[in-house]
C-alpha cells in the first residue's frame, strides 16, 4: 500500500487552475470531483511504474463519471498500463 500526499500539488495544478478557467459546472458546481481524477490517476501511474505493473485498479462504480475519468487519465499517461475495473 502506498499512501502520498497529493494535496499540494492538487492545490497547486489543478485547483488553481479551475479557478483561474472559472470551471464551473452549469453555472453553480464547483468541479472538485471531477478535477481530483487526473490528480489521482497521475500518482496511480507513477506508482504503477515505478513498481514494474502491469495493471492499476480502481473503486468507481459504473453509476457516474469518474470510471471514465479514471481509466482515460490512466489511457492517457500511460497506454501500457491497463485498468482492472470492479463493475461496468
Amino acid at each position: 500500500c502506498v499512501i502520498t500526499d497529493l494535496r499540494k500539488d492538487f492545490v497547486d495544478n489543478y485547483i488553481f487552475e479551475t479557478v483561474k478557467a472559472n470551471g464551473i459546472y452549469e453555472s453553480r458546481y464547483l468541479l472538485g470531483t471531477s478535477i481530483a481524477r487526473p490528480c489521482i490517476s497521475k500518482e496511480m501511474i507513477r506508482i504503477a511504474e515505478a513498481e514494474g505493473a502491469q495493471f492499476i485498479a480502481h473503486g468507481a462504480t459504473g453509476k457516474g463519471n469518474d470510471q471514465v475519468r479514471f481509466e482515460m487519465c490512466a489511457q492517457a499517461l500511460s497506454p501500457k498500463i491497463r485498468a482492472i475495473v470492479p463493475w461496468r
